[in-house]
Parts: C-alpha cells; structure tokens; sequence
C-alpha cells in the first residue's frame, strides 16, 4: 500500500467546548476553513490534537467528524499508536473503518528504559503486517523520550505496509543522516519542524506535518511551492516568517495554538487538563507574533487574517 505524501499536511487540534467535551461543530467549521486552502492534507489525533487526552470513543468520533467535513480530495493522516501493540493494531483498525487513510503510531514510550530498538522494530512490524491501512513511523523525541536510530528506521522502510516517517525532532543532521542508511525510495520522510522545512526539501523530505500549518496554512503552502519550483530565496524567506510565529505559538503548546486560532477567527479554546492555557500576557504575546509575522492583516471585526501569498509568489517566482 502507498499513499501521496507530497506536499503540506496540517496538525489539526482537537477543540473542546466549555463543557469540556469534543466541540464537532467547531470542529467541523474548522475543517471547512481549512478545505479552502492548498493544505494536501491533515493529522488529527497527534500530539497536537491531544491524543494522550481522548478516550477511544472520542478519538474515533473526531476522525468521523472530520472525514466527513474534509475535501475529498485531501489525505487523511490519523495519530493511533497507543502504549500496545495490540491497542494499536486495534486503533488502527477502527481509525481505517472510520475513514482514515494512513495510521501515524508513535514509538512507546511508558517502558523507555526496557524497550530497545529491536523491541520497537518488531511492535512496528506486528502493526504494520496487521493494519488495513499504511503506517508512518512518528518519532518525537521531545515529548515521547524515544529516538530510533537511522538503521532501524531504514530496515522498517523495507516493509511494504511502513510508507514514511513524521520526524518532529528538527535535527536537520539526523535526517540527512536517515537519507544515507535509506535503501527504498518507497519511503517518505515528512518533517515536522517548519524551521528546517526547506533543509528538509533539500535532504529529499516529501512534505511536512506541521502544528502551525493549522495557523498560517496558506503561509506554508506557499513555501512548499516555492521550493519545488526552484524559487529557494523566498520560500527560504517565509520559512524564517513561519518559524518565528511556531516558536511563539505551536512550539510552545497546545494552549498557545488555540489562543492564535482564537485571534484567527477559527475555534481554539482551552486545552485538555493538565496542558497549561496562557496568561493574558502570553495572550498578547502571540497576538504581537501574529501581527508581526507580516503574514496576517487585522480585519474590520478586528481579527487577523492570514494573507493570500499565491499573488505575491506568482511575482516573486
């Protein structure tokens, strides 16, 4: 199995309404907002979408509702790696019955100091030979403690039903590093970091999953079709625009992301207890990033509206 992963996929998060519970409605507006940009895709259920937060039920009921609002068109990419092999085939099953188009499953993490690579290559392996739909490595270091090494990823690569990695800890050398020990080209490596995001093209990534693609997707759109189309000086230039505003917003967590949709005009709210909501003073810290970002124009209902690059692209390419 194969699927295309070429191009910008957004990290959706998951919006909770002041009862605590997954808002669909919102959720739902979300997408339809998100459905009229270039984005080549989504990840719900990632780190971003709170995943460790979720129940089962709610964790399928967010992949329901957003299959069922997305463009057809477009790639989902569902987080379902839980702390078990066997939890994990299980999610993987349900999330395709649900209309998901690949699994993205995390690296265990609880056991980290009795797992070794050879135990998280065969968990991988058991997944990938019982999973309906393909599966993507996730490996987040900072938030799941785990790296595998190039050669692990690189023998995993050689599953036929293992089609890419989502690499989220920014080392730019580590991936070039993967590309040598990578002996398939029926692999692809999605970075998660937009600050090496054109590092990242270089090193032969197909694409990215960002957080704040979900913020600024036309942002990262853009520069995705200024690197293909050889206009490396100004996509190069977005990116430090892109990474400036990730540092202040989905880099620094889930509450902060949804406080900049908020500014948006998109639905963002409160994170999941115990993830930290941001002071009135981080609040206009993030609105400051966004208004000095240049990539947004304050609206007459005053709210911030990300501007429509594909003009200017047109001109610069």
């Amino acid at each position: 199995m194969s699927l295309n992963l070429n191009g910008i996929i957004a990290a959706l998060p998951t919006p909770f309404g002041h009862d605590g519970e997954v808002d669909h409605e919102q959720l739902r507006n979300n997408v339809e907002h998100w459905n009229q940009t270039d984005l080549h895709g989504y990840l719900i259920l990632g780190s971003t979408g709170e995943f460790p937060h979720l129940t089962t039920d709610e964790k399928l009921s967010v992949v329901e509702t957003v299959r069922g609002a997305m463009s057809p068109e477009k790639l989902l990419l569902v987080g379902t790696g839980e702390l078990s092999t066997r939890q994990t085939i299980e999610m993987s099953r349900k999330a395709h019955e649900y209309g998901a188009d690949g699994g993205v499953v995390i690296t265990p993490f609880y056991y980290k100091k009795v797992l070794q690579d050879e135990h998280h290559a065969a968990h991988y392996e058991r997944i990938a030979d019982n999973s309906p739909m393909p599966i993507l490595i996730y490996m987040i270091p900072q938030f799941a403690g785990v790296y595998l090494m190039q050669e692990t990823v690189a023998k995993l690569a050689e599953h036929p039903n293992i089609i890419g990695l989502k690499e989220s800890s920014g080392d730019i050398a580590a991936l070039k590093d993967l590309f040598r020990e990578l002996k398939t080209t029926d692999f692809s490596v999605l970075v998660g970091s937009p600050a090496i995001l054109c590092q990242g093209f270089e090193a032969g990534c197909a694409g990215g999953v960002l957080a704040v693609g979900a913020l600024a997707p036309k942002t990262a759109c853009a520069i995705d079709h200024a690197y293909r189309n050889g206009n490396h000086e100004y996509a190069e230039g977005l990116q430090k625009k892109l990474a400036a505003l990730a540092r202040v917003t989905a880099a620094s967590g889930v509450g902060h992301l949804k406080a900049a949709l908020d500014f948006t005009g998109l639905y963002g709210f409160l994170p999941r207890s115990p993830m930290p909501v941001p002071t009135d003073e981080e609040r206009a810290e993030i609105e400051k990033a966004i208004a000095e970002s240049e990539l947004f124009e304050k609206t007459a209902d005053g709210l911030w509206a990300e501007k429509d690059l594909r003009l200017e692209q047109e001109f610069a390419d």
